[in-house]
């Protein structure tokens, strides 16, 4: 080699500086541009913005999931309803509520008990037997009561009690209409 000196002069540049990268939100999403550190260096108009949009985000996903509550609130209610042209007749039945009125029935109250007949006609025809035959009558055909039940509430003989009964009974079908057997 000869003796002249070789020096390498690089091309100017500029001075090296650390590669810029983006600023990563809190999901990971590289969203803000290089240099800022999440809204705080963001121009005014840019700051407005941001806040805008992260609004905008906020009230799109909770109106997502009430919607999204709402209709699985109607899924899980229509699998437990039914329409009321879809029951049988014995479950409109049960549902069914009847209005009752003091006007539409006539009361006899019997052994601390109330018996409503709606009936005119049999009201009618009970009016017309004796209060004993009658209080007998609707005790053993309304509240259940055996002749020996009866008896020891009237303080009667058991035998009396049948009688009387089956005197009212005929007595009520003569009234209503009827034919008594005998």
């Amino acid at each position: 080699m000869s003796g002249k000196k070789i020096t390498y002069n690089p091309p100017a540049t500029k001075p090296k500086r650390p590669i810029a990268e983006r600023v990563v939100s809190e999901r990971g999403r590289k969203e803000l541009p290089p240099g800022t550190k999440g809204g705080e260096n963001l121009k005014p108009d840019r700051h407005y913005e941001h806040k805008q949009h992260a609004f905008d985000s906020y009230y799109k996903k909770v109106l997502k999931y009430e919607a999204y509550n709402g209709y699985r609130e109607i899924s899980r209610r229509q699998k437990c309803e039914a329409l009321f042209s879809e029951l049988s007749e014995e479950k409109l039945a049960q549902l069914a509520v009847y209005d009752r009125y003091s006007w539409e029935y006539t009361a006899f109250p019997v052994g601390g008990a109330v018996i409503l007949i709606e009936d005119d006609r049999l009201a009618e025809a009970l009016n017309a037997l004796p209060q004993n035959n009658r209080d007998i009558f609707l005790m053993y055909w309304f509240l259940d009561m055996a002749d020996r039940e009866i008896a020891e509430y009237m303080n009667m003989a058991r035998r009396t009690v049948n009688t009387r009964r089956q005197k009212a009974y005929r007595l009520l079908k003569e009234l209503m209409g009827g034919e008594a057997d005998d």
